[in-house]
């Protein structure tokens, strides 16, 4: 069994070289809580494969097994739901699982036969692989999704073929060698030794690749809108097909004053509630700047435009604020201009503006269409507020 001892210390010493891995990279990321999952499930994994090897056969050992062994795989599962942002695990996965440990360790009490004693902590360890295929299959797909399934489906093939012959491990393989195959602990430790790394490297994969979209999103997005900003907006529209379209340029009447008289948390949620509606029209949605907001509208008419700004007008001024009274109602300015991929995406939001500050000198709380008026061309005088 030289060999067989061998190959646990390998994987011992594997696993933990995977643990300052996952250490590493979780200080590097904002300390992700799938990470923390990942660290406790190879922390438990490594003690688990020391007892393997070197704890005996003794109820001691066991006992230690089937709370650990259970343990090690939730934490997986848990890592990957996270990772994959699918959510925690119901209730019932944790419950179900402690039941079973339990279990086992009463039939150890009782003086159960091994092999018998050994089911339901195994079964307990199906139960968290269960919770994690299931999680993957939720995630969309990607490479990252399907490497997932692959090794985790490994790791479950290897836990199955292990189940009937549990105490063939116990001890480096020295303890019952007579229950199952003498090649089988070898077995188990090589394939582990593939599919563990696999998995860990494919988690860690899942949750870089999060917290890259994060910070992209963030550079793209303003914070209390969560509406594309300027630059993120023009890239978008750029990349939508059809490419020609309508600009829908809005700015909310009088909000400066709204600010300064009903303070800036009141103004914030005025905000929020208009940028809510623009998306409610169009995917693209933008905060170009304070309370100017634009939408675009591919493959929409002129006379398109107007209805949906239109529409959008009316329901903003229909909504009313609690913090303000009925004779400062809400309203805002809105100016149309086509696009196409024959101009710049900045000379037609330049002659969206045009029309919203026309908007402006006509009262407010109106809709304005960029040509309906040829002094606006040549216009450079910009009203606000």
């Amino acid at each position: 069994m030289d060999t067989s001892v061998s190959l646990y210390t390998l994987m011992l010493g594997l696993i933990g070289g995977l643990a300052v891995l996952a250490l590493v990279v979780r200080m590097g990321t904002q300390r992700h809580a799938a990470l923390g999952w990942l660290v406790a499930a190879l922390a438990v994994g490594a003690a688990n494969t020391w007892l393997f090897a070197n704890g005996g056969a003794g109820s001691t050992t066991r006992s230690l097994l089937y709370i650990g062994d259970p343990l090690a795989l939730f934490c997986v599962a848990q890592s990957i739901r996270l990772a994959l942002g699918v959510g925690r695990a119901p209730l019932l996965v944790p419950l179900a699982m402690t039941g079973l440990s339990g279990l086992s360790l009463a039939l150890l009490l009782v003086e159960a036969p091994i092999a018998v004693e050994a089911i339901p902590a195994m079964s307990a360890g199906l139960i968290a692989y269960a919770d994690a295929l299931r999680a993957i299959w939720r995630a969309g797909r990607g490479f990252i999704r399907d490497g997932l399934l692959v090794s985790m489906s490994v790791m479950v093939i290897t836990d199955i073929v292990r189940f009937p012959f549990f105490p063939t491990l116990l001890d480096g393989g020295r303890a019952y060698p007579g229950l199952g195959p003498t090649w089988l602990p070898e077995f188990l430790l090589i394939t582990t030794s593939f599919a563990v790394p696999a998995v860990v490297l494919f988690i860690i994969a899942a949750i870089v690749t999060r917290v890259i979209g994060t910070y992209r999103d963030r550079s793209e997005r303003d914070v209390l809108t969560d509406l594309y900003n300027r630059r993120a907006f023009t890239d978008a529209v750029r990349n939508v097909r059809p490419s020609v379209g309508v600009l829908v340029v809005a700015d909310i009447d009088h909000f400066k004053s709204i600010n300064d008289t009903f303070g800036h948390g009141v103004g914030d949620e005025v905000i929020s509630r208009f940028a809510a509606m623009m998306r409610e029209y169009s995917p693209l949605a933008a905060r170009l700047g304070g309370e100017e907001f634009a939408i675009a509208l591919p493959g929409a008419s002129l006379s398109e435009g107007e209805a949906i700004a239109e529409r959008m007008r009316s329901s903003f001024a229909a909504f009313s604020h609690p913090a303000i009274d009925d004779e400062r109602p809400l309203s805002a300015s809105f100016g149309i201009a086509p696009y196409s991929a024959r101009q710049s995406l900045a000379e037609s939001l330049d002659r969206a503006d045009r029309a919203l500050y026309r908007a402006k000198r006509q009262g407010r709380n109106c809709v304005a269409i960029f040509g309906t008026d040829q002094r606006e061309r040549g216009d450079g005088t910009l009203v606000h507020g």
